[in-house]
């Protein structure tokens, strides 16, 4: 079975090595977050893909039942809705696209409509327990100023996510003379791009201090042998270092 998935693996990565997803600039010229989400093939009934199922195994590790947490950048709110039916937790989801937050409604998540590139609309928010921003940061053009100002809207810890930009399918484009591939709709969805130890600096750098870090999906077998060349994505739970350094006194 494993050899199986394999395979699959290196068809679907090679099938990407030279080429490009279809888009058309003349339609869109810029990233339309409605058409991203229909990119996606998200529909009225959500339920968990594999990676967001592991990110939400990844929460649940860390969490109190009954815990607020904000997510931001929540989509269809499939996450929330996991977290709130196996912790009991108060959730709240935010994003910027009517469409997505109408179907996270639809489900029982409560939303708010928000812009997340204006940092003023973040100070707006009440604190929270724990905040999630998973495959959000890679979108934004300067994600440590989010960063920064999340340290003030948070009890307990940060979990986010990113894509592994060290995972050997992006070194290979690299090889052939094409950059890594992280788009779907356009090529603007991703901004800002990070390898394992590319992330562990930079966390560190802007204060905070990394509690749970794991690499999931990608290549079989391989990514628990080499997680840095052959897993996908980088998952993460942070604290800011002020408030590790309080709870030691």
């Amino acid at each position: 079975m494993r050899i199986f998935q394999g395979l699959y693996k290196i068809k679907e990565d090679f099938k990407w090595l030279f080429g490009y997803p279809i888009v058309d600039f003349f339609t869109d010229s810029c990233v339309n977050y409605d058409k991203y989400w229909e990119k996606r093939g998200r529909n009225s009934r959500p339920f968990l893909s594999k990676w967001q199922k592991k990110r939400a195994v990844f929460v649940l590790k860390s969490i109190e039942k009954g815990s607020t947490v904000l997510d931001l950048g929540c989509g269809d709110g499939i996450l929330l809705k996991y977290l709130q039916e196996k912790a009991e937790i108060k959730g709240c989801g935010v994003d910027s696209s009517d469409k997505i937050l109408n179907q996270a409604k639809s489900i029982g998540v409560f939303t708010i409509k928000m812009d997340i590139i204006d940092i003023d609309n973040i100070k707006s928010l009440s604190i929270f327990d724990y905040i999630t921003c998973f495959e959000i940061i890679e979108h934004l053009s300067c994600p440590e100023i989010l960063l920064n100002c999340l340290k003030g809207k948070v009890r307990k810890a940060i979990f986010f996510s990113i894509p592994n930009t060290g995972y050997y399918a992006h070194r290979l484009r690299l090889l052939f003379g094409k950059f890594p591939l992280q788009w779907a709709g356009h090529p603007g969805e991703h901004l800002r791009f990070w390898t394992l130890s590319d992330i562990k600096w930079w966390v560190k750098s802007l204060g905070f201090n990394i509690e749970s870090l794991e690499l999931y999906e990608g290549f079989p077998i391989l990514n628990k042998i080499f997680p840095s060349l052959f897993a996908q994505g980088i998952l993460l739970k942070i604290v800011d270092n002020n408030k590790v350094k309080n709870n030691a006194k």
